[in-house]
């Protein structure tokens, strides 16, 4: 946040990327809502918020990934998405709607969803371990839009703890770092694995090369 208001950008958003060693397929993850109390995190999500959010996704894949007619799978809020509203309203009363307003909106892009927090990640999981032909059968998504932080980052962190990178996506630069934290418990003590901060140096590398082949494809 403080990046974003020293660079005045207006909409800007947490993305995890990694790319599995046992597949090379990469997992991309959006956090709708981020560092907020859980009890906030239904009054904070909004359609407004989350179109900014699809928006920013939509255009990272587009040019910083060169995916130009994405996949992307959202999560519900609730258990079993609701479960036509015996569980929550929030999917029945103006996420479902406003999903469909999004495809009417943006026909190059497949939205899925509002896809029940506990199955969103099992085809992301059969993507990471399994193997080339149960990639394609898993068919997972190009990217997913997690509704808060913990229903996004405890299945980035259970797959890809040690290679996952942190991006910031909407800022006029490249910012990438490595998923976790500083782990000051175990400094000095020769026990660090450097593996996430190798792959925020090799994201932040390939994002800086997908930028200047859109670069020199501008005609001016």
């Amino acid at each position: 946040m403080l990046l974003a208001e020293r660079a005045n950008a207006k909409r800007f958003g947490m993305l995890f990327v990694a790319r599995s060693p046992h597949t090379h397929w990469t997992l991309r993850t959006l956090l709708a809502t981020t560092h907020i109390p859980l009890r906030q995190v239904a009054d904070t999500l909004t359609p407004t918020l989350l179109t900014a959010k699809l928006n920013l996704l939509v255009e990272c894949l587009h040019q910083d990934f060169g995916i130009s007619t994405p996949r992307i799978a959202i999560a519900g809020l609730n258990p079993h998405s609701g479960e036509q509203g015996q569980l929550g309203r929030e999917e029945v009363d103006w996420l479902i709607p406003w999903m469909q307003a999004m495809r009417d909106r943006l026909p190059a892009v497949q939205l899925e969803g509002p896809i029940p927090p506990d199955t969103l990640w099992v085809k992301p999981g059969q993507a990471w371990y399994g193997s080339q032909s149960r990639v394609y059968g898993a068919n997972p998504a190009d990217a997913y839009l997690a509704l808060y932080h913990d229903q996004g980052l405890i299945p980035v962190k259970l797959m890809a703890f040690d290679r996952a990178v942190n991006t910031t996506i909407g800022l006029p630069f490249i910012r990438t770092s490595p998923d976790h934290g500083t782990a000051f418990d175990i400094a000095g003590k020769n026990l660090a694995d450097a593996t996430s901060m190798k792959a925020a140096l090799q994201l932040a590398a390939e994002l800086a090369q997908q930028k200047q082949i859109i670069q020199d494809t501008i005609v001016y």
